[in-house]
Formats: C-alpha cells, structure tokens, sequence
C-alpha cells in the first residue's frame, strides 16, 4: 500500500510540474507578442524547398521556436542561426541539434530585432498579421541585397512575393 501511493504522488507530482513549466512556457509568449507555433512537416518542407539553400550559405531564423527550420538547414549544409528568447524553447533546440547535421547550428538566447542580418543568405520569419508590417521594415532595411526571405503563412503588407506557395512566401531584397 506504501509503495503504491509513493508512486501516486510521484505521478502527481511530476504533473503539477508539467503544469507549471507549461504555464511559464506559455506566459512567455503573451508577453513577447510573437507566440510560439510549431511549423508542420509539409510546411517545412515547402519552405526549404522555395529557400534554395546551398551548402555553406548562412540561414537565419528569426524567432526559431523549436528549431525545426534550423535542423532543416543544417540538413541541407548550410550554417543555421536562430534567434529566440524564450529559454524553453532554446533549451529544447540545444536538445534537438546534439545529433549530427551535415551543416552547423547555433542558438542565440536574444531579441530577435537585434538579429545581424548582413551576414544571411536567407532569412525566415513567421509573426502574426500586426507584427509583419515590423518584419518587413527590419528585415529590409538590414538585410544584403539578393538575400531570400521565407514568410510563413502571413506575407509583408507591402512587398509583393516572388513565389506562393502553400501559404508560404518568397521575397528577394
């Protein structure tokens, strides 16, 4: 019987933890105002595609969540950085990239707006309708010209797009 509910409160323990981090995972988001939201497969996949990245190019991801486009990156050769300030999402991203990657992967703990463009060959964002106004004029004003820049879902208000495809953007400084 002793045995017994020293499991049970190890399982309500390890539940009340659970909730816990998920509320300071998530209350991180309200307040950031660029909510975390995972990127699925096939949208991955369309957007590395329409990224063309090469082997040794530099690929940046602002606002890199889990890392998913990093790792993606990586896979094609190319140097992933990805900016993120919530400490949970970089922790898990750290997590994920300990396996090989033919490329290399680096995650800043940073404000995304303070991102160093200049050095990317390519730059992917994903904001909300209200924040992509923002985007557009940070990313146009501190990127190379001729870099490739990957929207997700919601496209710069006033550029318009190479190429759409599957809700997702493509735009040439």
């Amino acid at each position: 019987m002793l045995v017994f509910l020293s499991i049970i409160l190890v399982i309500i323990f390890v539940l009340l933890l659970f909730v816990i981090l998920s509320f300071f995972f998530l209350a991180i988001d309200v307040f950031l105002d660029l909510p975390y939201v995972a990127t699925r497969r096939e949208k991955i996949a369309t957007i590395i595609k329409l990224a063309q990245i090469k082997p040794g190019e530099t690929v940046i991801d602002l606002g890199s969540g889990d890392g998913r486009l990093l790792l993606a990156s990586a896979q094609k050769g190319a140097r992933a950085i990805g900016y993120e300030i919530n400490p949970f999402l970089v922790l898990l991203t750290q997590v994920r990239t300990r396996r090989k990657s033919r490329g290399e992967v680096i995650i800043k703990r940073q404000n995304l707006w303070k991102a160093n463009l200049s050095i990317a060959n390519v730059v992917f964002v994903y904001g909300r309708k209200k924040t992509m106004q923002k985007f557009e004029d940070f990313v146009y004003k501190n990127a190379k010209k001729g870099i490739s820049i990957v929207a997700n879902t919601n496209p710069f208000p006033n550029k318009k797009p190479q190429k759409i495809e599957n809700g997702i953007y493509l735009y040439k400084v």
